[in-house]
């Protein structure tokens, strides 16, 4: 029962830190989007913001790996400690050093298009570096003199659940962060869904916003890892997916050029930004590497089937 109850308790909490991932994904690439529009200028300003939101996304990423794919030694936990923590204690230094700046664009709603967690910019930065620097002394903790700490922690843990090994992880962990930041940014989007008034297309690029994540999953998951006809299914809706989306890109785009400028404000702030189609270019490379990924994999489930 300890067993069981422990292993939805670390699921649940995986839940919630991806969710809470795209969010601070979203204010990263949110704040990035403002630092570049802006020419760069006032770094000391932007920095922090761009740092303490990109910092628990890898982190996470860090505590999937080492949760759920394999064990990280002894050597790489002292060096992903030391580097979190130093980075944590930068970003407050730098934001305390800034505080009274922050706090006055705080009062003014500067911050009130990021997303946050009961206090914006500043405030949750602190909370969110504070608390990170903190796990880095717990683990250092668990890292040298083990004990109760490094035991607990070692129980949560449930690896073999996703059979990936460290060459697939690294670029799924790029596309990753690609997906939590356009999840949050689909999730932005409803904030302006009175644009599908105006044009129902913007619903579609809502949906195909997440797309990414849902790749993500799947290719996590990996529902072809054993032949049924549920997970052959599941590859070939992916594929299907994926293509639907560049198909009805294609579409609309051939029917009316300019739908994207007139109403993807909300959804792409690099693209306009720097006036160039970034964020499209990314999701229709992520949909063009999936579907020869599924294909391959769907590919490989019947010639194993054949021989069987």
């Amino acid at each position: 029962m300890k067993t069981k109850l422990k292993t939805v308790l670390v699921s649940v909490i995986t839940v919630v830190l991806a969710v809470l991932s795209s969010l601070f994904m979203f204010d990263f690439y949110k704040s990035l989007s403002g630092f570049i529009a802006n020419g760069f200028r006032e770094p000391l300003t932007m920095i922090p913001l761009i740092s303490s939101y990109i910092l628990p996304v890898l982190c996470f990423l860090f505590f999937f790996y080492d949760f759920y794919i394999k064990k990280a030694c002894k050597v790489a936990n002292i060096i992903y400690s030391a580097l979190a923590f130093i980075w944590a204690n930068v970003n407050l230094v730098i934001i305390f050093i800034n505080i009274s700046l922050f706090a006055s664009n705080n009062s003014l709603g500067v911050y009130d298009t990021l997303f946050s967690i009961f206090v914006k910019f500043p405030y949750d930065a602190i909370i969110i570096n504070l608390f990170l620097a903190a796990m880095q002394i717990v683990n250092f903790i668990a890292i040298f003199k083990g004990g109760k700490i490094a035991e607990f922690k070692d129980s949560l843990k449930q690896y073999g659940k996703f059979q990936l090994s460290l060459g697939e992880y690294l670029p799924l962990s790029v596309l990753a962060i690609l997906a939590f930041a356009f999840f949050g940014d689909a999730l932005n989007a409803f904030c302006a869904i009175e644009n599908t008034l105006y044009d129902a297309k913007y619903l579609f690029l809502i949906l195909w916003a997440m797309t990414p994540i849902c790749n993500l999953l799947c290719l996590v998951i990996k529902p072809d890892t054993r032949f049924t006809k549920t997970r052959a299914i599941a590859l070939g809706v992916q594929i299907l997916v994926n293509v639907l989306f560049l198909v009805l890109l294609l579409i609309f785009e051939a029917k009316d050029p300019g739908f994207i400028i007139q109403i993807g404000k909300p959804l792409f702030p690099i693209t306009f930004s720097v006036s160039l189609p970034i964020e499209m270019m990314v999701f229709v490379l992520i949909g063009a590497i999936s579907i020869v990924v599924y294909a391959v994999r769907l590919v490989l489930l019947f010639v194993k089937k054949q021989e069987k």
